[in-house]
């Protein structure tokens, strides 16, 4: 194994796969912040913040985006948007 596996590994060995919104999100570091997972989603996150859902409990990060949490593999998440809600 070269040096470059070897450092490819590492950074493997230390990301996790997450869902956001039901889509996978590759490549998420197990030390990071709910911004950064949204915009590994490609979501914005002047605009919305994340919800972390565990079997039926829901753990909001509002407010807290730039607050360092660990993260494991295929966790489950969903964005919510802070802007207005259209009406009918």
């Amino acid at each position: 194994m070269t040096t470059a596996d070897t450092q490819h590994q590492e950074t493997k060995d230390k990301t996790v796969t997450v869902t956001v919104d039901g889509e996978p999100v590759t490549g998420v570091p197990k030390r990071t912040t709910p911004n950064a997972i949204l915009g590994l989603a490609a979501i914005d996150a002047g605009t919305h913040y994340l919800v972390r859902i565990t079997g039926r409990h829901q753990h909001s990060f509002a407010g807290r985006g730039e607050e360092e949490i660990s993260v494991h593999e295929r966790e489950t998440f969903v964005s919510v948007s802070t802007g207005p809600t259209p009406t009918a």
